[in-house]
This record gives C-alpha cells, structure tokens and sequence, in this order.
C-alpha cells in the first residue's frame, strides 16, 4: 500500500515502512514542508503496531542536498525570533527520528549534504551507495552544523574526527564514512534497494519492542550516570518480561527452533 502525499511518499510492506524524500527536482531540499510532513509520518509510524520497522531514502538521484536555500533566505526576512521559532519547530524531525522505537535504516541513494546527512545520521543503520557523496558544507556558508550533526557526528567518530569533518565541510566518499565509523557500510549502487530492504525486513521479524527498548537505552546511556542508567535499564528489563515476544524467545531457545516473534 502506497500513501501520496506532496513531499514524503509512505510505503508499507511486510511489517515495513519506507518513507522517501520526493523533491527529486530539488535533490530533496529540506524545506519546512517537507520537514512536517516527514515529521508527521514519523510520529504515526511510533503508534503502528503493523510497522516493526523503518526505511528513510530519496527519490530520484539524490538522497538529500541538505537546507533548501529558497526557505534558507525566507529565514533572512524574518526577525530573529521567528526564525527561531520555526528553527526549533523544523528540529521536531530529528527528534521524531532519533525517539522512533522502531529500527530504522537509512539507504542514502546518492548526495547526502548538511541536514540531509544528520537525518541520515540519526538512523539506526546507514547503507550508502558506494559512488555517494556525503558532506557538512555548513560553516563555508557562515552557519554552524544543524539537524543535529554536532550532537551526532562525535557520538559516532570521537571528537577529532567530527572536528575535521565539519570545520573542513570537505565531500568525503561513502567508502571513507564506512572506514571511519560514520555510517554502517556502502553498496553498490545496483544493490543498495535489495540490500537495504533485506535488512529492514529482517529488523521487522525481530523482537520489535525489545529493539526499540535497546536503542533508547543505548541512547540514554550516553547522558546519564551509571546509577541513573541502571535504574532505566531495570525499568525496561520489568517491563519486556511480561510481553509475548519474551515468552516465544524462551519457548524457541528451549525447543532448538527459530523464534516467531509477533512485535507484541
């Protein structure tokens, strides 16, 4: 089943959903909304039971060229506070993004630049066509890294190399993201759908809620203290043991079998 809507296409596919950015024309410039709709789509996503797991892509040859520029200069025009304010609003997406509890795999199918690459970023797992440039061209337009590429970028290489990639705001391959630790791996290109679609499918046979509960634990790990942590992780481990995938986990290990995880 396919839901058209203007900027973001939503579609879904043996327990998984792919979203793809469709401003092929644009290279899939973020504007606001496009921002909203993908924000929109994410947040549905958190309460659908059927979807246990998340595709983010392009359409066209682009994943995306990052910040549109023509909603970059309405910015300009207004006062600092409204530019704030739909700053803060357009930032939703991340969060929707980094929170969804669900395992989500971004396969960059082309450029991913500026913003277009942090959304990436805050994928679970990122494949990337090997022939795809990738870059943080923020600060030679006078701007600091946004969508989250500061929070992110040194949370998945060190500090270093965050440091050289984004002050440099040189393009760097797909290959060297892999090398480096920035992104999961790169593909051919002519493999990139099937391999991506595999994994997001395999992803979706897993054991939905106890996925979801492992990355919002690893991602809250890397705020708090330990005591803090040990508490939240006890508080997930309670609430997993009582749920059907647990029991058909226990139940399949027991009987030497594959288990038939239902995401419930």
């Amino acid at each position: 089943m396919t839901d058209h809507v203007d900027r973001v296409r939503v579609e879904r596919s043996e327990g998984v959903a792919t979203l793809r950015l469709n401003r092929p024309e644009k290279m899939n410039a973020l504007d606001m909304p496009l921002i909203r709709e993908l924000t929109v789509a994410l947040r549905a996503l958190q309460g659908d039971d059927e979807v246990r797991a998340v595709v983010l892509t392009g359409n066209g040859p682009a994943f995306s060229a990052g910040g549109d520029f023509e909603a970059i200069q309405a910015l300009w025009q207004a006062s600092p506070s409204d530019s704030r304010r739909t700053l803060l609003g357009g930032l939703d997406v991340l969060r929707a993004l980094w929170g969804l509890e669900r395992p989500t795999v971004a396969l960059v199918n082309g450029a991913a630049v500026g913003g277009g690459l942090s959304l990436a970023l805050a994928c679970d797992f990122v494949l990337a066509a090997d022939d795809a440039t990738l870059s943080f061209p923020f600060v030679r337009l006078g701007i600091v890294p946004d969508l989250g590429a500061l929070y992110l970028v040194p949370r998945l290489v060190g500090v270093r190399r965050a440091l050289e990639l984004l002050l440099s705001a040189r393009t760097f391959t797909a290959s060297e993201a892999t090398a480096i630790g920035l992104i999961t791996r790169a593909v051919p290109r002519a493999t990139l759908a099937d391999e991506g679609l595999a994994l997001a499918r395999q992803l979706a046979q897993g054991a939905t809620r106890a996925l979801g509960a492992t990355k919002t634990l690893l991602h809250h790990g890397l705020e708090l203290d330990l005591e803090q942590f040990l508490e939240l992780e006890a508080h997930a481990q309670t609430l997993l043991w009582h749920t059907a995938d647990h029991r058909e986990g226990v139940a399949a290990f027991r009987e030497r079998r594959p288990p038939r995880f239902t995401g419930r």
